[in-house]
């Protein structure tokens, strides 16, 4: 139980810095530059998504699952050869990116271009090793690995953001990151070659738990959808807004990715023990999904606002009057973050093996935010209908899946 303690700590840790970093950048950059910056670092979850295409997200479960049963054998076989096919995945998508950028847009985008596309790998390489230390348990080594990531991304993304420009230091961020990715792949593959171990959990139907519902091609799709929002957001609100508003957007999607990224932490507990729950006894994901979902959204409120009242109150003309912040700004960005509770429903959902609906709520998600976002910009409505259109897309998304949970539970049996 300790060991969880100081794994939650040190991830919380690790989101402390990625904030560091964005607010470093936004305070060293012009703001028109770190609305560029964080548009163009949007863009990396949706291209790390497409090039996986079900491989890394397959793993999610499947991983926990072969542990669980004693299989581990049959990871160190399949393991090999879906990193290697991810990697001749982003070795193409690093050359056709670069390309495309290069001849449509000229030599400095393409730059960012492929700086984007390392850093999809990097981004790749930890989703694959999150997947196994979670299957092993190895959460120390787990959050030990993210520290030394955003450590390393800090630095040199900040050293040379301020000594060149904002895509030197999506550069710098990129291979640092990639070579951290490369590190942990490494080590991971020492730990499961010295790894023998016997099943702790026993199901009659173990092959159907492993096999047919492990495939990553639903919960491919439902990623990829739900990045879709997140991925274009900054850049619509750059496009059709006004700069303040695009470079508002910007500095206020750090509490969003910050508030996403601190649920995704929990869950990279609370998830793989939704799994076995669910092996165990079956049923009960929507109670724990809402009591979990309850805690982070409460802490995340909290946090928020603390953090807006320091940035007034020690920081207002590094941040607060340079981005032309009002306090009804902060107000929606904290509704905005309080719902960024997507991944506890989506792992609830993994764990009943209903994928599909994963991509129901992602649909839903990205439909809703899209309509939004258009009617934001017809009406012209600015920066807080901008950011209470992200909110009411996630509380959208939210509805959907607690609704998918209890038709599943209802239902129960695989989800075919």
């Amino acid at each position: 139980m300790m060991s969880h303690y100081i794994f939650f700590t040190l991830m919380a840790l690790a989101s402390v810095i990625t904030l560091g970093k964005s607010a470093i950048l936004a305070g060293i950059l012009s703001p028109i530059d770190f609305a560029q910056y964080s548009a163009a670092f949007a863009f990396v979850g949706l291209l790390t998504s497409a090039v996986s295409f079900g491989l890394a997200e397959g793993m999610v479960k499947r991983f926990t699952r072969l542990v669980a049963f004693g299989r581990s054998e049959e990871l160190r076989r399949t393991l090999s050869s879906d990193v290697r096919r991810l990697a001749w995945r982003h070795l193409a998508a690093f050359g056709i990116i670069t390309l495309i950028a290069l001849a449509f847009y000229g030599p400095r985008t393409a730059i960012a271009a492929s700086a984007v596309a390392v850093l999809a790998f990097a981004a790749n390489a930890f989703a694959v090793s999150a997947s196994l230390f979670r299957a092993y348990d190895k959460l120390f080594v787990m959050s030990a690995s993210a520290i030394l990531r955003t450590v390393c991304a800090l630095v040199f993304c900040a050293t040379f953001a301020s000594l060149f420009d904002w895509e030197a230091g999506l550069w710098a961020e990129a291979v640092s990151s990639a070579l951290v990715g490369l590190a942990v792949l490494f080590y991971l593959r020492v730990l499961i070659r010295s790894r023998a171990d016997a099943p702790t959990l026993g199901a009659a139907n173990r092959d159907s738990f492993i096999s047919h519902d492990s495939d990553g091609t639903w919960l491919f799709a439902a990623i990829s959808t739900a990045l879709i929002p997140i991925s274009f957001d900054r850049s619509w609100v750059l496009h059709f807004g006004s700069e303040t508003d695009g470079a508002k957007y910007a500095f206020c999607s750090i509490w969003l990715s910050a508030a996403y990224t601190v649920t995704s932490i929990f869950m990279q507990k609370w998830g793989p023990d939704f799994i076995r729950a669910r092996i165990a006894i079956g049923i009960g994901m929507l109670n724990a999904a809402l009591v979990r979902a309850a805690e982070v959204g409460a802490l995340m409120a909290i946090g928020a606002t603390a953090s807006f009242v320091l940035l007034y109150q020690v920081y207002p003309d590094t941040f607060w009057v340079k981005y032309r912040l009002s306090w009804i700004d902060a107000t929606c960005t904290i509704v905005a973050v309080t719902l960024q509770l997507s991944p506890v429903f989506d792992w609830a959902l993994i764990a009943l093996d209903a994928e599909r609906a994963v991509l129901a709520a992602a649909v839903a998600f990205a439909l809703t935010w899209a309509v939004l976002f258009l009617i934001v910009t017809v009406f012209q409505l600015g920066f807080p209908g901008y950011v209470l259109s992200i909110a009411a897309a996630r509380a959208v998304q939210v509805i959907v899946a607690a609704v998918m949970i209890v038709q599943k539970e209802r239902v129960g049996g695989p989800h075919r």
